[in-house]
């Protein structure tokens, strides 16, 4: 990650992947949205907006 953006393999975006990739160093993630178009979104906002608070 030290020159940037680093491209990986397509996968569905989950929960427990968004994990994953903030436990490797990943901060923002790049993600379709729509034909032919993207947008970043940062991992640790993804995940608080998903995952469900314990009670």
């Amino acid at each position: 990650m030290p020159g940037g953006w680093e491209k990986l393999a397509r996968h569905r975006l989950t929960i427990d992947y968004a994990r994953e990739l903030r436990t490797a160093g990943f901060t923002l993630m790049r993600i379709r949205s729509g034909w032919g178009s993207s947008r970043e979104r940062s991992i640790a906002t993804y995940l608080q907006r998903r995952e469900v608070p314990a009670t």
